[in-house]
């Protein structure tokens, strides 16, 4: 490392991010961490061990990366932003890092390569399709502890029958067990975004409750009938042409005036079996 501006102080990270001639970036989700103890919070959920290789995805000026960097066997980051990647560059040594957006990267081979848990401040924009797309791998990571906006981890974490409970819910309850760990402030950023953030919590199912051969069909199924969740589930399988249905609902569990968002994640399972 060598110049080294103490990154949980507002005074010292806008002093840095003068000198580097930088505005937050609101298309990024630039909104720096600067509370050490979230920090903390969000490097222990990882529970990285020290053989371990750990991504990061939107490391911005490195306020988590200097706090996986001791723990963690080896380090990846996903940086976006020409300016924090020369700035991480110059702080950091020992870490990968990838200058591209997150969404363009092939994060199964980074998994398949041997990165087994996921920590990171993730860009608010685009933080649910990155959790589906992770989900999604076929070298899905044991672990991830990330921040996003406290909206869509409601979403996140939803049992079925809550408001909540969605199409978020269900593609990565499939794969993970989800829980919310901690709601952050907006005055933990800088600046301050308008909304309330938190850390969640994604444990990798030991047997996924979706196989892969299976899973296709039973995104799309989800799909297509939250798209008319105020709707009985009878109703809209018998629209989309399926026969028999009361049958096939009965053996999944399922009764005909149930509405999507009643429905848990094995009977959704169970239904996509019956339809294959």
């Amino acid at each position: 490392m060598t110049d080294t501006p103490r990154l949980t102080s507002p005074k010292e990270v806008r002093a840095l991010l003068e000198k580097l001639g930088h505005r937050p970036n609101k298309g990024l989700g630039q909104n720096f961490l600067i509370d050490a103890n979230i920090l903390d919070i969000i490097a222990n959920t990882a529970e990285i061990q020290p053989s371990e290789s750990v991504l990061e995805i939107g490391p911005g000026l490195g306020a988590l990366t200097e706090r996986i960097l001791p723990r963690a066997g080896s380090v990846t980051c996903i940086e976006k932003d020409p300016t924090m990647v020369k700035y991480l560059k110059s702080r950091f040594s020992e870490f990968t890092l990838i200058e591209s957006d997150a969404l363009d990267v092939d994060l199964d081979a980074l998994f398949a390569g041997g990165i087994t848990k996921v920590a990171a401040n993730l860009p608010y924009s685009v933080a649910s399709r990155l959790m589906v797309d992770i989900a999604e791998c076929a070298h899905r990571p044991e672990l991830m502890s990330l921040t996003i906006q406290k909206e869509v981890a409601d979403r996140l974490v939803s049992p079925e029958g809550s408001k909540h409970y969605g199409i978020l819910s269900i593609l990565t309850g499939a794969f993970y067990k989800n829980t919310l760990v901690k709601k952050i402030s907006p005055t933990c950023f800088l600046p301050p975004p308008k909304v309330w953030s938190a850390v969640v919590k994604m444990e990798r199912r030991e047997v996924p409750i979706v196989g892969n051969a299976d899973y296709p069909m039973f995104k799309n199924l989800v799909k297509s009938c939250f798209s008319q969740r105020r709707k009985q589930i009878g109703t809209i399988l018998k629209k989309l042409g399926v026969s028999p249905v009361d049958d096939l609902l009965a053996d999944a569990g399922i009764e005909h005036s149930e509405r999507p968002e009643r429905i848990d994640i094995e009977r959704w399972a169970a239904l996509t079996r019956l339809l294959s």
